[in-house]
């Protein structure tokens, strides 16, 4: 009986206690992950507030539509209020890439054939000097020690050794994860094999290849190929543009001095020779060809080609600055020839820098740099554009239709006489223009619901191409929750990967778990581990982290932290 008093004594002063205090919390100690970290009355200010998923119109790939929405509903499941909307493509590049304004987005890296070397990746989508408005670190990943791993195999020459760099570089990459990677999607693309023939494709590009518009052959009277695409460029400026679609176009008008081949290897092209002059990859001298001319018939000269690459670092070109960046110095040393002097030796110098600059026409864009400044450069608009490469602009009507006509004074030719490119409203838009003989290849992946049909038409064939190019979630690490690698790990536990390589792309293509895909064989790291569908853990990932749930299953920062104060979550600026 004293015993029993003795408790009801101490309970009794246990909620007197209790009552005193400024927060009361009642925490479950289930074993069950559901109910582990439940509590009550949990303070409002630690509530997280509601994210936004952006992802692109059903019209635009309804792959990543419905992609977005499979994953917006996993992570409700974790307690998140999540809104999704849809953008455009061109809304959601300026949001998303440009100004870096969003929560999280989906987006697809292409598999561009300048990409299959890995600095792509592993450098100027993670490297923390690439953050900036434009750049190729979206998310605003800053991690000091990945950065020297990112510089490191920059600067090593010997294959293996960088590959060992390359790979330490993914394994990071998992631990930090600031995006997620989420599939491999396989490139169904189709093209009138009646009317053109010898059409080139290759892993990342699929019909896009430079090489298909260089070597496709009319089989009739009919000469110029009419490209489907299920939207517009946005941009005939590539100085300012960091889309994918945008280069598709100007790297026909524009030329570099390497172009890399059908199967991937960097090949001289502007370029004539190229020499490494002290044998140690700190300085390279290029020989052009002779004859070459622009497009308005000013000689293409070394001068031009130390110009582009002075005017890229001078106006901090998005694109192309971090290709540019190991350069110390241009020389020009004759009429044809120039030296390019390197801070320290640069692994992908020939089949990164050389294979992605273009060489702009000095005689253009100087006035405009001198006239009117570097930002005046980035805005214009280059409506009148002038490049020396293998196609020349004839017009552009915005959202109707593109006429590129070959130039004839190029030293090789093309087959085809010229491309019309004409924007549909949408992938079905485009499918349907293909299938009644309005249009003559698809620029971009047909559905696999499609492709039955158009592989019972005689007139059509239909590439399936594995991909090194993924879609992926990007987290802005700049805002709160995604600041927090328990979230970003949390959250990756629950992509349906295998789901939406069953469902959404039934069974074209493959999960993916790295920023080197496997498709890329040589420098992808077999090793990694992805994120296999596991919502026991992503919860469990959340509980050690101190998160909580009320008792409507929403999702509260751990002690000490909120973001009630903070518009959009934003705890740093892009910079």
């Amino acid at each position: 009986m004293l015993k029993r008093k003795f408790l009801l004594l101490l309970l009794a002063y246990s909620l007197v206690l209790s009552a005193c205090s400024m927060q009361v919390t009642k925490e479950s100690d289930s074993d069950d992950p559901k109910e582990a970290g439940v509590a009550e009355n949990l303070p409002e200010e630690r509530k997280v507030r509601e994210i936004e998923l952006y992802v692109t119109t059903a019209d635009y790939d309804p792959v990543r539509y419905e992609m977005g929405l499979m994953i917006a509903e996993e992570w409700k499941k974790l307690g998140f209020d999540v809104t999704v909307t849809p953008l455009a493509w061109n809304r959601l590049s300026e949001l998303g890439m440009r100004q870096k304004d969003f929560d999280a987005f989906t987006l697809a890296w292409g598999g561009r054939a300048e990409r299959i070397d890995p600095d792509h990746f592993v450098y100027l989508t993670l490297h923390s000097s690439n953050a900036g408005p434009g750049a190729y670190n979206i998310v605003g990943y800053d991690n000091p020690e990945y950065d020297e791993i990112a510089e490191q195999q920059r600067a090593t020459s010997d294959v293996e050794k960088r590959k060992e760099l390359v790979f330490k570089a993914q394994e990071m990459f998992l631990e930090d994860l600031p995006y997620a990677p989420v599939v491999h999607r396989n490139q169904l693309m189709a093209y009138n094999k009646k009317d053109f023939t010898n059409v080139e494709y290759m892993m990342g590009e699929g019909l896009n290849s430079f090489w298909t518009f260089m070597d496709a052959t009319p089989t009739g009277d009919r000469k110029v190929i009419r490209w489907g695409y299920p939207s517009d460029i946005d941009s005939l400026n590539p100085l300012s543009s960091t889309n994918t679609h945008d280069f598709q176009v100007t790297r026909l008008i524009y030329d570099r001095l390497v172009r890399i081949s059908p199967t991937g290897e960097p090949q001289n092209w502007a370029a004539e020779s190229i020499t490494d002059v002290n044998g140690d990859g700190t300085a390279y001298e290029v020989k052009l060809r002779s004859g070459m001319k622009f497009h308005d018939g000013e000689p293409v000269t070394a001068q031009d080609v130390k110009f582009s690459f002075d005017l890229v670092k001078e106006i901090e070109s998005p694109y192309f600055l971090g290709m540019v960046e190991p350069i110390e110095s241009v020389e020009v040393k004759d009429e044809l020839t120039i030296q390019f002097n390197l801070n320290q030796p640069f692994a992908p110098f020939i089949s990164n820098t050389l294979a992605q600059m273009y060489i702009f026409p000095e005689h253009y864009w100087k006035p405009i740099l001198e006239e009117e400044g570097p930002l005046a450069v980035l805005e214009h608009q280059n409506t009148e554009i002038i490049g020396s490469g293998p196609f020349k602009l004839d017009y552009w009507r915005k959202d109707e239709e593109m006429k590129l006509v070959r130039n004839d004074e190029y030293f090789e030719q093309p087959k085809l006489e010229g491309i019309l490119k004409i924007p549909y409203a949408n992938v079905q838009g485009m499918v349907a223009a293909l299938e009644q003989g309005e249009a003559d290849m698809t620029g971009w992946w047909i559905e696999p619901i499609q492709v039955q049909n158009l592989e019972n038409n005689p007139n059509i064939e239909v590439i399936d191409v594995p991909d090194h190019g993924f879609y992926h979630i990007n987290f802005n690490m700049r805002r709160m929750p995604f600041d927090d690698k328990a979230v970003r790990l949390a959250m990756s536990y629950v992509i349906p990967k295998e789901q939406i390589v069953d469902r959404l792309l039934e069974g074209y293509g493959e999960v993916a778990n790295s920023i080197i895909g496997p498709a890329n064989e040589f420098w992808h790291n077999p090793n990694v581990q992805g994120f296999s569908y596991d919502p026991d853990k992503a919860r469990e990932i959340l509980a050690e982290a101190g998160y909580q749930w009320d008792e409507n299953g929403k999702i509260y920062y751990p002690e000490g932290k909120s973001d009630a104060d903070k518009e959009k979550g934003i705890i740093r600026p892009v910079e």
